[in-house]
């Protein structure tokens, strides 16, 4: 599948700003390009802050904000948020379930979503465990939940009939077969970062050295491999033949 083949995407991620930092360049080029992009985000988000006089329900809702305003920086058609709470995120048949109904919801012809196993080469954060359960959930969900009419059969009664995703694209180093230059996204692809503004504390307020240290860097490693000043690296797994 080329980049122009593309004509609806599915994001699916752990976290409020997981899609952001794992491949905003690339959302913001399929959308530049004419793609629909919809989101999925199965957690609320609520264990990512270290302010104890914050209490979950608000940092959720601050979450959420901060993604609606980094999917509206993207061009990013709908979210959908699943809820489910932070850092207890399982691959389980309860959210395979629930991520079989978006993507016969939304239709797409290639998903986006985490590595569902341990990438050593990467960076810590990659291997958080809702990453990784998000990714097999999302992985399974593809193929073979979302096109077998008699897994879910209640979701037929719903209005969601089975549809076959073409292609599931997750992040990745040495094992990278599509490179995607994203040098004219990169303004967007920070702005969008930049949204949330609950996570970001480190930068304290000051955007480029946070960016030049936490986000350039291995964009302008991947871009080295294909002759541009930034790219994003995936792997790619063929559904449908």
């Amino acid at each position: 599948m080329l980049l122009s083949d593309v004509r609806r995407v599915l994001v699916v991620v752990a976290h409020c700003d997981d899609a952001e930092w794992m491949f905003g360049g690339t959302i913001a080029r399929l959308v530049s390009q004419g793609a629909e992009a919809n989101y999925v985000v199965c957690t609320d988000g609520s264990s990512g802050g270290v302010d104890l006089s914050v209490t979950d329900e608000e940092l959720a809702s601050t979450r959420a904000a901060e993604q609606r305003a980094a999917a509206d920086v993207l061009g990013v058609r709908e979210l959908i948020f699943l809820g489910y709470r932070d850092d207890t995120l399982e691959a389980n048949r309860e959210l395979r379930r629930n991520l079989v109904r978006e993507i016969r919801r939304f239709t797409p012809d290639l998903v986006l979503t985490l590595a569902p196993a341990r990438v050593l080469e990467a960076p810590v954060d990659w291997s958080h465990p809702d990453h990784l359960a998000a990714g097999e959930a999302t992985l399974v969900a593809a193929y073979p939940e979302s096109l077998m009419p008699r897994i879910y059969p209640e979701l037929l009664a719903e209005g969601f009939p089975p549809h076959s995703v073409t292609e599931v694209w997750i992040p990745a180093v040495s094992d990278a077969d599509l490179y995607v230059d994203v040098t004219d996204q990169l303004p967007t692809k920070l702005a969008a970062i930049w949204c949330h503004t609950s996570q970001n504390g480190e930068a304290d307020g000051r955007p480029e050295p946070f960016f030049d240290s936490r986000v350039k860097p291995a964009m302008i490693e991947a871009g080295l491999r294909i002759g541009c000043r930034y790219a994003e690296r995936f792997r790619r797994i063929a559904i449908q033949q």
